[in-house]
């Protein structure tokens, strides 16, 4: 497209000059004053509980910025902060990093009211899934555990120790997260945990056991369990027939010991390969898969220097297969219950690729700086989520959808991103319309006695 530009006197009296740039339109940025303090305050005291009312101060701020900033990096939260409240830039920065340095976000009174939130979303008679995964940051490991809805997961409890992990805090970090969900759950509500194959232990199992909590767990080739009296490897008993594909055995996880209870259960296996999804399906994928696989290999075979073993070939043949330890009454439930841990790994792809939470936490010194930072996140993600579950059931929001996508494959995460940054249209009146129900009280979630484990003991 081409415009005319007329050039100032100094430059050239009354002369004309024909360019061929073309004219962007510049995109509207929704400030902190179009969303408003005011409706994020109203919405982080009903899920925070009794707390400093700094607390809350403090929290509120911090979900505002990183909302309309979508990154969670200091010099993106201190351009989101408003104008009248902003000073110089490196006053907005210490700003940012006071963040971090408040007392930790108290989970005994945020779990009940997360698990509350997410359960109003989840379709009727959906089971209730919890996925449990961790995510190294840097120096931090962080443990997150999230109900699974539409693809991702909604997060209800996290945690962070140093990495490398001290000795013995990774299993007491794990049993101690599981107890406060069990405590957090309403009566009544069943749910089950799935985890991948760096969490299966006796201990584990029996906390899952004690709070009546359901479970399919993958177990690694190497674990060690009882089927048909024999106590041996997950990998023996495959190669001698006692487990088989698609068949659920009785077993027994833990050899008797204080510290390795004895846990039955049943085991599932399925050679099940989950297709990736249709986007993901051409050669170029295909080569980054075989690409990483193959670093993968040469990471291990050098993994301990000299003394590295290459796996067996029975090893080789197991390594797509899913073997899950599971309270499940049928195969395909605990298949079922166990693919939805997949969605975890989405919601760190929201945080670490549109959020940069990563980058954000790898210069934080301390690990409570870490843990409250973290906490912030899964509040605004929580948020986000549950606006863009809105936009996407709102007959507008449907509208603007189909003009978003042709596929319609986009998650709740991405709608509610949109709602802050779309260039096409203002949303100001519709979230003003939606903070009303989003603010209502959440009513906690009676707490629920759960059996004490000797966490030391087990570690």
């Amino acid at each position: 497209m081409a415009t005319f530009d007329e050039m100032t006197q100094s430059e050239a009296v009354g002369t004309l000059v024909l360019t061929n740039t073309p004219v962007m339109e510049k995109e509207p940025v929704m400030t902190a004053s179009d969303v408003g303090y005011d409706h994020i305050h109203t919405w982080i005291k009903s899920i925070l509980g009794p707390v400093h009312a700094t607390v809350r101060v403090t929290v509120a701020w911090a979900l505002l910025c990183l909302l309309l900033a979508q990154r969670a990096t200091p010099a993106a939260l201190a351009r989101a902060l408003p104008a009248e409240q902003a000073g110089s830039g490196r006053a907005c920065l210490r700003r940012v990093r006071r963040w971090w340095c408040g007392p930790p976000l108290e989970q005994m009174y945020i779990s009940p009211r997360l698990i509350h939130t997410a359960l109003t979303v989840l379709p009727p008679g959906t089971p209730v899934v919890v996925a449990l995964d961790t995510t190294r940051l840097g120096p931090w490991e962080v443990w997150l555990a999230g109900i699974v809805v539409a693809g991702r997961t909604l997060p209800i409890g996290w945690a962070v120790i140093p990495y490398p992990w001290p000795k013995g805090r990774f299993r007491i970090t794990t049993l101690a997260l599981i107890q406060q969900l069990q405590r957090a759950f309403p009566t009544g509500v069943r749910w089950t945990l799935v985890a991948d194959r760096g969490f299966p232990s006796a201990a584990l199992f029996a906390q899952l056991r004690q709070g009546g909590t359901d479970f399919s767990v993958r177990l690694r080739l190497s674990d060690w369990v009882t089927v048909g009296k024999v106590y041996a490897m997950v990998v023996d008993h495959l190669e001698a027939g006692r487990l088989g594909v698609e068949r659920r055995t009785t077993a027994t996880m833990g050899c008797g010991r204080p510290d390795q209870p004895l846990v039955p259960g049943w085991i599932v296996v399925s050679a099940a390969v989950a297709a990736p999804p249709q986007h993901k399906q051409n050669p170029g994928t295909l080569r980054e898969r075989v690409a990483r696989a193959r670093r993968h290999a040469q990471h291990r075979k050098h993994k301990q220097g000299r003394k590295t073993t290459p796996p067996s070939a029975a090893v080789r043949r197991y390594a797509q297969t899913w073997v899950l330890f599971t309270t499940a009454a049928t195969v395909a439930q605990a298949v079922g219950a166990y693919a939805g841990r997949m969605s975890i790994e989405e919601t760190y792809r929201d945080w670490h690729h549109h959020w940069a939470v990563r980058a954000a936490v790898v210069d934080l010194p301390t690990e409570a700086m870490v843990t409250r930072l973290i906490g912030v996140v899964c509040l605004a993600y929580t948020l986000q989520m549950h606006l863009g579950e809105r936009v996407s059931t709102d007959p507008l929001g449907q509208q603007r959808r189909a003009q978003w996508t042709v596929t319609d494959r986009v998650s709740w995460f991405w709608c509610g991103q949109r709602l802050f940054d779309d260039p096409g249209y203002d949303w100001r009146a519709w979230l003003g319309q939606q903070w009303e129900r989003l603010g209502c009280p959440v009513v906690a979630a009676p707490a629920t006695s759960v059996p004490e484990l000797g966490l030391a003991e087990a570690a």
